[in-house]
Formats: C-alpha cells, sequence, structure tokens
C-alpha cells in the first residue's frame, strides 16, 4: 500500500468516526422466534422493515417463523397485529446408541417386542392394510429404498429448517433413528429380517430432526401440519369437514413422534389441539431421563405417553413416569440405513409399537365400519375411544388401574383390536 493509499484509508476512518459509524461494525446475530399473530392486521412486509424475514407461514393456526437479528425482537412484538414472541427450541431423539449392527438380509424374525404386544394374533383380521390409515413418523427421515420398509413408504417429506421439501437426497436418514421406529411400525411381512406391529400401513415420513437427531420445535410443528395436510397440500379435498379416516383426504390418522424436549412452547400446543380436534391420533415418548413426569410433546392432555418395559415386563429405570401406557422398549430389533439391522433401546422404541397398534384398531373400526373411532381422553375407560380401548385392554402391572410406572399398562394389539369390532 502507497502512501497516498494509507492517506486516503486514514481520512475514511476518521470521517467514518466521525458519523459515529464503527469502522468493523458486526451483523447482530439471527435469531428463530415464532410469531402469534392476528392475520387480519400482521403483515409479513414488516419483518422486513426491522431486518428480519419469515421462514414460514402456518396455514392451521395464526402463526409465523421468523428470523430477526437478537436486537430486534423487541421492536418485532410492538409490529402490528403481534400478539405474542415465542423463541424455539430444541427436541432430540429419545434412544440410546445402537448395541449391535447387522449385516446383509438375513431370514425374517419376529422382535420380541411385536410378539409381546401380540400384534400376529391379528394379522388375520387386519395387518393396517386397506389404503386408508397413514401413520406420519417425525423423526430423523427413512431409508425409503429398505427392502424391509419401501413397500410401505407412501410419502417423503422434510421441515428442517423451516424449509418444507420432498427432495428425497433431504428426506433421507442420516441418523438412522427414524428407520429404526418406522420398522417398528411397518416393516414388511417377507422372508427377510423384521416385521412390523402393522405390516400392511401406509407411512408418511417427515423428517423433523437433523443427522446428529436434534430440531427445533419449530420444524415439529410445521411437521405436524404437514400430517394433516398430506401429500396433495390441502386439508379437506371434498369440503365434507372429516379428513381423517376419509378416502378422499390423505390426511395422516397417527402421528408418531418418538422426540421430546423440556420445554412447553404454546404454539407447538396449539399445533397439536388443531391435529386432536381433527381426530388424528398423536403418540410421543415419554422421555428417558427418569424423570417425575413426560417431557414435551408427549406432557400435552392431547398426546398419548409411552413409557417403556423390558423383555421381563419391568419398566427401564430411565423410562419417565407417569406415561399413558407403556411398551417394549428395551434391546428393541428393527431396521437401520445402508439395508441393514440395529438392536436400540429408549422411549422412542417403545412409541411405534403402541402407534402400530393405534393403526390396527383404526384399520380393524374402519374395515368393519366405514370410519375411524374417536381419539378419547386420558381418563376414558370404554371402548368407544382409541384411548380408551388401549386402556381397558392393556396388561394392568403395578399398581391396579393406572400408576406413574405402567401408566394404564402394557399395549395388547388382540385385544385392542377385539375391543374395537365388537
Amino acid at each position: 500500500m502507497g502512501r497516498k493509499d494509507i492517506t486516503i484509508a486514514l481520512v475514511a476512518l476518521i470521517v467514518l468516526s466521525l458519523l459515529g459509524v464503527p469502522a468493523t461494525a458486526e451483523k447482530p446475530e439471527l435469531v428463530r422466534v415464532i410469531v402469534h399473530v392476528d392475520r387480519g392486521h400482521f403483515n409479513t412486509a414488516d419483518v422486513a422493515t426491522i431486518g428480519g424475514h419469515v421462514v414460514y407461514q402456518f396455514k392451521l393456526i395464526d402463526a409465523v417463523v421468523v428470523e430477526v437479528p437478537s436486537t430486534a425482537v423487541g421492536r418485532l412484538k410492538k409490529l402490528p397485529g403481534v400478539k405474542m414472541v415465542e423463541f424455539d427450541h430444541k427436541a432430540r431423539i429419545l434412544a440410546g446408541p445402537p448395541s449391535w449392527l447387522g449385516g446383509g438380509q438375513p431370514s425374517q424374525q419376529i422382535p420380541w417386542g411385536i410378539s409381546r404386544v401380540r400384534a400376529p394374533d391379528v394379522w388375520g383380521i387386519t395387518d393396517g392394510s386397506g389404503g386408508v390409515i397413514e401413520v406420519a413418523v417425525l423423526d430423523t427421515g427413512v431409508d425409503y429404498d429398505h427392502p424391509d420398509l419401501a413397500g410401505n413408504i407412501a410419502w417423503c417429506v422434510s421441515t428442517l429448517r423451516g424449509r418444507v421439501t420432498t427432495n428425497p437426497a433431504q428426506c433421507k436418514d442420516q441418523n438412522g433413528h427414524g428407520t429404526h421406529v418406522i420398522g417398528t411400525i411397518a416393516a414388511l411381512n417377507n422372508d427377510i429380517g423384521v416385521v412390523g406391529v402393522a405390516p400392511g400401513v401406509e407411512i408418511y415420513s417427515i423428517r423433523v430432526l437433523d443427522a446428529s437427531g436434534s430440531g427445533s420445535y419449530s420444524d415439529i410443528a410445521i411437521g405436524i401440519e404437514q400430517a394433516l395436510l398430506g401429500p396433495d397440500g390441502i386439508l379437506d379435498k371434498d369440503g365434507d369437514g372429516i379428513i381423517v379416516g376419509d378416502p378422499d383426504d390423505d390426511a395422516a390418522e397417527v402421528i408418531s413422534m418418538s422426540l421430546g424436549g423440556p420445554t412447553d412452547d404454546q404454539y407447538l400446543h396449539d399445533m397439536i389441539i388443531t391435529a386432536y380436534n381433527y381426530g388424528v391420533v398423536i403418540v410421543a415418548a415419554s422421555g428417558n431421563e427418569g424423570a417425575s413426569s413426560p417431557s414435551y410433546p408427549a406432557a400435552y392432555p392431547e398426546v398419548i405417553a409411552v413409557g417403556a418395559s423390558d423383555v421381563n415386563d419391568q419398566i427401564a429405570s430411565w423410562s419417565n413416569r407417569q406415561p399413558e401406557v407403556s411398551a417394549p422398549g428395551v434391546d428393541i430389533l428393527s431396521t437401520y440405513p445402508d439395508d441393514t439391522y440395529e438392536t436400540l433401546s429408549g422411549t422412542s422404541m417403545a412409541t411405534p409399537h403402541v402407534s402400530g397398534v393405534v393403526a390396527l384398531i383404526q384399520a380393524a373400526y374402519y374395515n368393519k365400519y366405514g370410519k375411524v373411532l374417536p381419539v378419547g381422553t386420558f381418563d376414558d375407560m370404554g371402548t368407544n375411544t382409541v384411548r380408551g380401548i388401549l386402556h381397558v385392554t392393556a396388561d394392568d402391572l403395578g399398581d391396579a388401574g393406572w400408576d406413574i410406572y405402567y401408566g394404564y399398562g402394557i399395549v395388547r394389539a388382540d385385544l385392542a383390536v377385539q375391543a374395537a369390532i365388537g
């Protein structure tokens, strides 16, 4: 740099200093928040005026996902139509590391958990097939060309970072957890590997967690919305007000979430309430911290929280207390990426057993009556709702009735399906 250049640079610095402008100003960090809005008064263009941008606009709840400079959150709260602002939070998979890595395509075996819930006993009545019952699995994606799964994967979509895409590369499971969970629900009843609880059910794989098994609450909420909209992106195609159990619509009948976090966010609860009100049965892992209550979203009253039991029907020490029901979750063999099989443990592994049983209940009921059962509530003890059937047909272990360890007990597919069809 010559003397003339140095002089010019010094003059520029002096001018900037006099103007009060830092010579090397750093851009403030962008943070992701969820904004509850009054749609009639909120204008997305206003977000740009404070240096932010809209990542995603929910269709089914009055909220938008926004990224703004950390210094602008206060101004965001004051924009017209903004009712409340929540920071995004993280959820994670609820499973331990693999304990065994398989290779090749072994002859089919029925994993102990599938036998324990007595799923094979009802496959003569229903295996979940019929083209009406879809289970949406919100997880790390899926190995969609796995020979033990490919025939049941009806749709794959990713919502990572607020971007909805069906690009296969974005939907691919880079962790293994999602593929394992899906195998427990719907691994094919063929000559290889394993078989799932409901081997004829259709699966929507919705990737909401990244390769490390972590994801944001906002991506999970978007994933729930996608499960309701279905592959065609239309909530109620025939306009009859019914989306669950309606052959003219493609909303999921069951949402399975083997994930959890410690935070209660209102917008996530709002989305779950929306799905529940449409008649979707929502199942989630209670958590692996040995805590006194389930994590979120399992803690919400609209969600069936699932605890984990072992081969001796003992509740795992790490399974969070106060589940609604329990299911096998220790040393569970299932499908894994690269056409292999793995054994994993966690309430993540218990959850798909329950989701599969719910799929069998709804498939059997639909095949007989042409509609699905209502979801029901935590307190139901009859056979006219899904949750009531799960409660009264579960193996009641521990203290009589509901208890903090087993909930209502370990689920039974055979008794549940029989109760559903009378």
